[in-house]
């Protein structure tokens, strides 16, 4: 154990050191830290008007708490959730150490990983302060619920891929489990916003989210009653929450440990599994990762020739896991924009928020794939021919996408259809931009530059170039007092003007294979 101990206290203190030693990342902590302060002192510029009522906000805690459950708990039934790093596989299971003991070690190490991947919520400080009057130390508060909500998550990954791996039995009977307990209880609070009296939807929801029932839902519940506590001030809240926490981890641990159950051979496929993706993206390959039972249908591309088999294949290569250019992340984006638009009660939230959103999943489709894969750049055709039907996939896609996240918006706020049809036009061209900054850093720097670098640099061009569009809209609607959708549709007409302006500067990408891939 005093190994253990040992072991924690210097990889902390050998990250530390390791940062002001690596100018990328300690530029990225700069720049990071930076924006924090910018937002902090934004925020505290509002203009004193009286915040909005803080049980919206408890709903949206509720449901973004939920939502990482459920996504991080799912995982079970695919390759499982490891709290170790391949160094932990090869060296601490290898050692005379007990499985509890090396559990405890790996249940503290995820406990900071998953603190560390809500770090995103603090940069919501100004319009959390400025719509609901939240201070910082409550916007921590909500940071630390994040953490022990993806936590809890984590845990059950890995005790459902321990109780359901090597049997499509057990996996039917856990998923049937899993998800009929998440039906009932959106069901049941589906039902009792209908039943609940008000004037608005909005007034009929709050009211439905205050129920006790809700307390119960897996982890989101009680750990969301226990931070809305200690906003408040609330100290049964905050044992309660607290509580049930530990209580929850406490029946993982036991269930891991006590009831006898191997472990150490779920943790060695998920830690392969998650060590390939994280080797993949350091080397800039590309992975494709295949389901468990693959279907054998239709074989072969079919049809296209020349640079034109580039989008054939990307057709077919779509046909897995996806519905009408759809896959689990953009539904996802699409609720979580309908969910704070309906909340916030601005059309204008929504958009700004899909697009945040839509700025660190762009790079992730088929086109930055095919980057990392040699063949595009052997094809005998020109480079900006290539690189146009290695792009042509994201035309439809980005158009339905975005119709999903902004259709709702008709039937919720009751506005006309070229406000609706200028938000579609909007995020889409948006989307277009990023793509643009993004291969214009391939192009610059390849893909085998400093990942923290390319970051860096990528937040801070998508911000530069949506600026101006943000301007016209602005000027337009402030002083010739143009409709709202005018504004809108001349944002887009600005932002596909920076985007092919972006494509124009990186038709040659695909003329070298060594520039990206050294």
């Amino acid at each position: 154990m005093n190994a253990l101990v040992y072991l924690v206290s210097h990889k902390l203190k050998n990250r530390v050191k390791e940062i002001f030693h690596r100018p990328a990342e300690l530029l990225l902590l700069l720049v990071g830290v930076a924006l924090v302060v910018f937002v902090i002192f934004a925020g505290n510029l509002g203009d004193g008007s009286v915040p909005r009522d803080k049980a919206e906000l408890s709903a949206i805690i509720f449901l973004l708490y939920a939502l990482v459950f459920v996504l991080t708990a799912k995982n079970g039934f695919v390759n499982g959730a490891s709290m170790f790093s391949m160094a932990d596989v090869n060296l601490l299971f290898t050692g005379p150490n007990k499985s509890k003991t090396l559990l405890s070690y790996g249940l503290f190490s995820q406990m900071g990983r998953s603190l560390m991947l809500g770090l995103f919520i603090l940069y919501q400080y100004s319009w959390v302060h400025n719509t609901y009057g939240v201070t910082l130390l409550d916007l921590v508060f909500i940071l630390i619920g994040y953490g022990m909500t993806a936590f809890l998550g984590q845990m059950l990954a890995m005790l459902l891929y321990s109780f359901t791996s090597g049997s499509d039995s057990k996996v039917r009977i856990a998923k049937g489990v899993f998800y009929g307990i998440v039906a009932a209880f959106a069901v049941y609070l589906v039902l009792l916003v209908l039943r609940t009296p008000g004037d608005t939807w909005l007034e009929r929801a709050l009211s439905a989210v205050k129920t006790p029932v809700l307390h119960f839902f897996p982890a989101a519940g009680f750990i969301r009653l226990g931070v809305v506590g200690a906003m408040d001030g609330t100290a049964w809240q905050i044992l309660v929450g607290v509580g049930c926490f530990f209580a929850c981890l406490l029946v993982y641990y036991l269930l891991i440990s006590v009831l006898d159950i191997d472990y150490y051979e779920d943790v060695l496929k998920a830690t392969e599994v998650s060590f390939s993706a994280i080797t993949a993206r350091k080397e800039g390959k590309a992975q494709e990762i295949a389901p468990r039972n693959v279907k054998v249908g239709k074989t072969g591309i079919g049809k296209g020739f020349g640079a034109c088999a580039i989008a054939e294949k990307h057709k077919v290569e779509n046909r897995r896991g996806r519905v009408l250019w759809l896959d689990l992340s953009s539904v996802v984006f699409a609720v979580v924009t309908i969910g704070f638009a309906f909340f916030t009660k601005e059309m204008i939230a929504g958009l700004a928020m899909s697009i945040y959103m839509m700025v660190m999943t762009i790079g992730t489709g088929r086109w930055a794939k095919e980057l990392l894969l040699p063949y595009v750049y052997l094809l005998p055709e020109k480079p900006a021919k290539k690189l146009f039907y290695m792009l042509k996939e994201q035309i439809p896609a980005l158009l339905v996408q975005s119709a999903v996240n902004f259709i709702p918006f008709y039937f919720i706020f009751r506005c006309d259809w070229l406000t609706v049809v200028s938000f579609i036009l909007a995020r889409a061209c948006a989307a277009w931009m990023f793509i643009g900054v993004d291969l214009l850093l391939h192009r610059w720097f390849g893909a085998g530059s400093s990942k923290a670098l390319l970051l860096t640099l990528y937040f801070v061009l998508c911000t530069v170039v949506t600026i101006p569009g943000i301007i016209v809209a602005v000027v337009l609607y402030q002083t010739l007092f143009l409709p709202l959708s005018f504004c809108v549709l001349a944002m887009a007409a600005a932002e596909l003007l920076f985007g092919l302006l972006l494509l124009f500067f990186s038709r040659n990408i695909l003329s070298a294979s060594e520039s990206n891939n050294t």
